[in-house]
């Protein structure tokens, strides 16, 4: 098997959406970066900052019960 780097997996997977989309696309990914380059995705706000998802109980807890899809 083939092995490919992440920027050619990028290429491939982008390969796949109509012209009309990569717009898009683009945008959703410039916005994870600041302008300095800082990572803004969840993941690194989290590791940044030391904190860490809460469990489902401290969830509960913190904003009670929260309608499913098709209740509210």
């Amino acid at each position: 098997m083939l092995s490919m780097t992440t920027r050619e997996t990028a290429h491939a997977v982008l390969d796949r959406y109509p012209d009309e989309e990569l717009e898009g696309i683009i945008e959703l990914l410039s916005c994870r970066r600041a302008s300095d380059g800082t990572d803004l995705s969840w993941k690194a706000i989290l590791a940044r900052s030391g904190g860490r998802d809460l469990t489902a109980e401290e969830f509960q807890r913190h904003f009670g019960h929260l309608p499913t899809d098709g209740e509210g």
